[in-house]
């Protein structure tokens, strides 16, 4: 199995020094909270899916489907709000680099038209 970096990096399809500090960070904020098993499963759940999900974002029905593992894993990061604001920082990211199609659950906040942002 690979390391959790490993699979997150395969995510992105160039070499990125500001994504890659991004999954270190993201690590940084798992470890405390994860087990090594439920990071096997988070790795196991990204390679085999080839997306990263945003838990707190998911519906219900998206929550109860995925096994019970997962939903460990998705409990545990939902708590945490290091974890919740890493998993959304690499996520910008990953779509400012127009990887959106890793990313399925973020939804961008739509912008104001110009003339509501004059004030």
């Amino acid at each position: 199995m690979q390391s959790l970096i490993s699979v997150l990096e395969q995510l992105a399809p160039d070499e990125d020094s500001e994504l890659a500090q991004g999954f270190q960070r993201y690590m940084a904020a798992l470890e405390p909270i994860l087990t090594p098993e439920q990071i096997d499963t988070y790795a196991a759940m990204i390679e085999q899916t080839g997306v990263i999900r945003i838990f707190e974002d998911l519906t219900p029905e998206e929550l109860a489907g995925l096994s019970s593992d997962e939903s460990a894993v998705a409990t545990n990061i939902i708590a945490d709000q290091t974890a919740t604001m890493e998993n959304r920082r690499i996520a910008s990211l990953l779509i400012q680099r127009g990887q959106t199609e890793v990313v399925p659950d973020f939804v961008p906040i739509p912008e104001a038209p110009a003339a509501e942002r004059e004030v």
